[in-house]
């Protein structure tokens, strides 16, 4: 599948003056600049020269305080919002205006800074053709989304991506407002906490290719129950054109259901026989840390070493192949890209340390990148150590899901599992009603002391050749233990 038309590239400002910019956003012309105005920051620090900065109040402090701090790293506009008319923020904004005025730059005032960043990002998204891939799914989303990049070609082929996982209602239209010039292709990662909230990053985006990864209870105190995810993660389908696409995971029934629910055409990547990209095989290489993949599409072999450890990586290669395969990327040159990918750290980074490999996975988790990442130590030889933590926000899922990952650890030949917390004592329940012998099984508090702890015992027992997985939700904050295990056998070697 390829554009319709010659896709009109992103390039030039968003707006040439202030009063074209209060204009776009709907807002209030307090001081006219006539520098123009392109990208958006909501963070001082890395405002860079010609964006305009919106200044939302914050939990800790208010954007406003920090105006000068963007003016003097050359931002041309200044947004703020006018409903706060305490003293203290009369104040800041009257010093502000002195301070844009002296800039030669635009200060603006809008009732709401959120629906000023929309309008400003569906403006900009009108004005350009390009190709939009969004991407959504409980689990897997963000790797989903770097390897369909990197299987794109990158940002040397006009690619471009969420930075991060910025998949909310600010996140994404800032992607947006500040991607670079030259873009065609954009690869929208897309969040939600409750239904509706993919519906409104859909219409800013536009999106004419949907990917789904997973359904699964993440985010269910606040979402609801699985039907209610469902739901929210079909509201990306369903936003496609009919000349669009929508690829699915073909091993997750709810994913696969979606495609009744979009005017879109559909294809499905996964373990399936009947996957229109389909994995014949996966396995980890624990000499080299890479995971090696055969996928087969249309008839054809298509082999793909990915620079990541962890047999779940092969859903998101294959998604990725058959993105690319669909904007007119040959699946073995998607192949070739995919072997130089990179993911953040915390997310699956191995790391060696003393000859013993740990799997830092300390940024997210969920059932099942609980369950896939178990796998992936199952199949590493010869010793195994798991530090699990809680799965945080699976609400009424949440008791179940915890024993559900104790019993597979049960199964998986661990020499130690480490449960962090009281929220995690169902992974300890669970390995017990497993099978795992009670003295393999270490319940620990997830603060300093507990961490301490875990870096003891795990420097003493396990030796070269062995693997640790670290996983858990981000609030429980175990990059802390890789941090520790990282100085313990840092030391060491000295």
């Amino acid at each position: 599948m390829a554009l319709s038309a010659a896709p009109r590239t992103v390039s030039g400002p968003l707006a040439t003056s202030g009063h074209e910019l209060a204009s776009i956003l709907g807002g209030t012309l307090l001081v006219d600049g006539t520098q123009p105005i392109r990208g958006c920051a909501v963070d001082s620090r890395i405002a860079a020269p010609g964006q305009m900065f919106l200044a939302l109040p914050g939990a800790q402090t208010h954007g406003i305080h920090h105006a000068n701090e963007a003016l003097r790293a050359s931002a041309t506009a200044i947004v703020v919002e006018g409903g706060d008319t305490t003293a203290e923020i009369r104040q800041a904004l009257s010093e502000v205006e002195l301070a844009v005025r002296a800039a030669g730059a635009s200060l603006i005032s809008v009732e709401d800074g959120r629906v000023a960043l929309s309008r400003a990002a569906t403006e900009w998204r009108n004005r350009f053709a390009i190709e939009v891939i969004g991407v959504t799914g409980s689990v897997g989303k963000t790797t989903t989304k770097q390897l369909i990049a990197a299987a794109l070609g990158g940002e040397s082929a006009g690619c471009a991506a969420t930075p991060g996982n910025a998949n909310n209602e600010i996140g994404l239209p800032m992607s947006l407002l500040n991607l670079r010039d030259g873009t065609v292709r954009y690869v929208a990662e897309m969040g939600m906490y409750v239904e509706g909230d993919i519906r409104a990053l859909c219409t800013l985006a536009r999106p004419r290719i949907g990917v789904v990864t997973a359904i699964d209870a993440v985010h269910a105190e606040r979402a609801g129950d699985l039907d209610a995810i469902e739901r929210g993660k079909g509201e990306l389908v369903e936003a496609l054109p009919p000349d669009g696409w929508a690829i699915l995971a073909a091993d997750d029934l709810r994913v696969a259901r979606l495609a009744t629910r979009t005017p879109a055409r559909s294809a499905t990547a996964g373990h399936a026989a009947t996957a229109d990209v389909r994995i014949v095989d996966a396995v980890v290489d624990e000499a080299s840390g890479h995971t090696l993949v055969t996928l087969q599409v249309r008839g054809e072999a298509v082999r793909v070493e990915l620079p990541l450890f962890g047999l779940h990586f092969a859903k998101a290669a294959a998604l990725a192949v058959a993105v690319a395969d669909l904007c007119g990327v040959a699946p073995s040159e998607a192949a070739t890209r995919l072997a130089a990918v990179q993911l953040p750290s915390g997310r699956a980074t191995v790391r060696m340390m003393s000859g013993i490999r740990v799997i830092d996975d300390a940024y997210n988790a969920a059932p099942t990148s609980m369950a896939a990442a178990l796998a992936t130590l199952a199949a590493c030889r010869p010793h195994r150590f798991a530090a699990l933590g809680a799965m945080g926000e699976l609400g009424a899922y949440a008791a179940d899901a915890h024993n559900a990952i104790g019993h597979a650890a049960a199964t998986s030949g661990l020499e130690l599992l480490i449960v962090f917390g009281a929220e995690a004592d169902g992974i300890a329940e669970g390995a017990r009603a497993g099978g795992m012998p009670i003295e393999k099984i270490m319940r620990l508090s997830s603060d300093e002391a507990g961490i301490a702890a875990a870096v003891g015992l795990l420097g003493d027992m396990a030796a070269s050749g062995d693997t640790i997985l670290v996983k858990a939700s981000r609030s429980v904050a175990l990059e802390r233990l890789v941090g520790g295990l990282a100085a313990r056998w840092s030391e060491e070697a000295k």
